[in-house]
């Protein structure tokens, strides 16, 4: 008889290649930090952290004025059940010309799809709700840190699921925008120099319960 083992938590990282652009973002001081999680508590569920006093980051940016749209792959190893999921990532938006007002970065885009029946197992938007760009050298970063319970996506081994993220923005013609994806990212913004900070990998935890005879 088939039975289910206890959920196992597989992390799956978000680490863009080279079709995108490495660039170097300073001064975390200076930006606006938003997440969906509750209270903005630092999330702990088993995900992969770390904890530093480093002051910068590296992201991964689209092309001017082009949004966000980055697929990740998972495979799995064998057959069962995905009961909760948890995200945890950083995107990231940059202003590097400003003519005229009417500015906004609107949304965060996720979908989760199973590849081969392209059905769609997963789709939420997050509203940023982060207040317009009105100058030059604005960057602001958007955390999505979201526990989904109740998920019950089955999976077969061997047939990938395709993790989409994609942003959307409001742009007058004449500014330019960019936007990306962080790697390793800091879960809170430091207020003196020396405050130590919890740190993040970008990614997706699945806890999966496997089939077994």
């Amino acid at each position: 008889m088939d039975h289910q083992d206890y959920p196992e938590a597989v992390f799956v990282p978000f680490t863009p290649t080279g079709l995108m652009i490495q660039t170097a973002c300073l001064g975390l001081d200076q930006m606006i930090r938003t997440a969906t999680n509750i209270d903005g508590a630092i999330p702990v569920d088993r995900y992969p952290q770390t904890i530093t006093n480093i002051d910068d980051f590296t992201y991964f940016r689209t092309a001017d004025d082009v949004a966000l749209d980055l697929t990740f792959q998972w495979i799995p190893e064998s057959s069962g059940k995905i009961d909760k999921f948890f995200m945890n990532f950083c995107t990231i938006g940059n202003m590097t010309a400003h003519t005229d007002d009417g500015n906004f970065w609107d949304t965060v885009h996720i979908t989760i799809t199973r590849v081969g029946g392209q059905d769609v197992l997963f789709d939420r938007t997050y509203a940023t709700g982060l207040d317009e760009f009105d100058a030059v050298a604005e960057v602001r970063t958007f955390i999505v840190s979201d526990p989904v319970w109740g998920a019950d996506m089955k999976i077969r081994a061997g047939n990938p699921l395709n993790i989409r993220i994609r942003t959307a923005n409001t742009k007058t013609p004449t500014n330019i925008m960019h936007f990306g994806l962080v790697p390793f990212f800091p879960q809170q913004i430091k207020v003196n120099t020396a405050d130590i900070q919890y740190w993040a990998q970008s990614g997706i935890m699945f806890y999966v319960s496997r089939d077994q005879e």
